[in-house]
């Protein structure tokens, strides 16, 4: 699957980034500058919040993700590769998701990923989401892959439109995403083995596939990371939409000039717990079996 890299201008982070073809790299990447994180545009109501303590250790089941996340698939297979562990960072549990070797999303079965759209309680136009992400030590971050991120689409329109390739004429998505040394030159000229962006479909984007905008952080295996990402939807004929992000509670990213959407009727209505590598070809998987651990999940929003 194609990418492009988007250029763009940050109010109080700075990163440099060119656009590129699937094997192309920018020129340059310079690490953002953190910030004191700004307040969001409006007061913000827990919506959605997730730590997976109370649930039984095993296997991901339907019914106790959608207790705790909110409505998505009910069919077991999607869940395949799932399973609840022990945090042993104290007490409590931990959601692990199997990445099998030689596996990528447009695989079968067990250890290709897994997508699993929930649907908010609400239709939002000011909301935030957070998570806590480890990538267990050693891992192969290969050539990237798709992390959970927002979705909003306008009534009617199926919340995986924005996603693949797919229109934003009704819908946008901003799931997060790491891209690995294989593919990308700009991650090994930074002398990094992966880089975090925001994978974001919007009207105006520069490629078929969406744009990158990256975070200039990176992954570290074995180690506990926590990303928050927040949007505030535009207004409708002027781009003064919002998109903030923090790696590690340090503020890398605040772009205010963001178009989300054209239709009036689009908000911020699901959230897309996607964990896979891709891509739509084996090029995206990893030599081995490698796993990625998630926990406190938060979501937020302006009611």
């Amino acid at each position: 699957m194609p990418h492009a890299l988007l250029r763009t201008s940050l109010t109080l982070a700075s990163v440099v980034l060119a656009t590129a073809a699937m094997l192309g790299a920018p020129r340059t990447t310079e690490v953002a500058t953190a910030a004191p994180a700004p307040a969001t545009a409006k007061a913000q109501t827990t919506i959605i919040s997730a730590t997976f303590d109370s649930t039984k250790r095993g296997k991901v089941d339907a019914k106790s993700f959608r207790s705790l996340v909110g409505p998505t698939n009910k069919n077991a297979s999607a869940y395949l590769g799932m399973t609840y562990r022990k945090d042993y960072r104290g007490s409590g549990n931990v959601v692990r998701t199997k990445l099998a070797g030689g596996k990528f999303i447009q695989s079968k079965g067990e250890g290709r990923g897994n997508v699993l759209m929930v649907k908010l309680p609400g239709a939002y136009d000011s909301a935030c989401m957070s998570y806590d992400i480890r990538f267990a030590a050693p891992f192969d971050f290969s050539a990237g892959g798709k992390l959970p991120g927002f979705v909003g689409v306008a009534p009617g329109t199926s919340p995986s439109t924005p996603e693949g390739g797919g229109s934003t004429a009704h819908g946008w998505s901003g799931r997060l995403m790491w891209l690995g040394s294989k593919m990308w030159k700009f991650v090994r000229d930074a002398h990094r083995s992966n880089m975090v962006v925001t994978y974001l479909y919007h009207p105006g984007q520069d490629r078929e596939y969406g744009d990158n905008v990256s975070w200039g952080a990176s992954f570290v295996p074995g180690k506990w990371h926590h990303v928050r990402q927040c949007h505030v939807m535009n207004t409708i004929g002027k781009a003064d939409g919002v998109l903030q992000t923090w790696f590690d509670n340090d503020l890398v990213m605040d772009q205010r000039d963001v178009v989300y959407r054209t239709d009036p009727a689009v908000h911020i209505t699901h959230f897309d717990w996607s964990v896979f590598r891709g891509g739509n070809s084996t090029t995206w998987a990893g030599e081995k079996n490698a796993f990625v651990d998630m926990d406190n999940l938060k979501i937020t929003a302006a009611v």
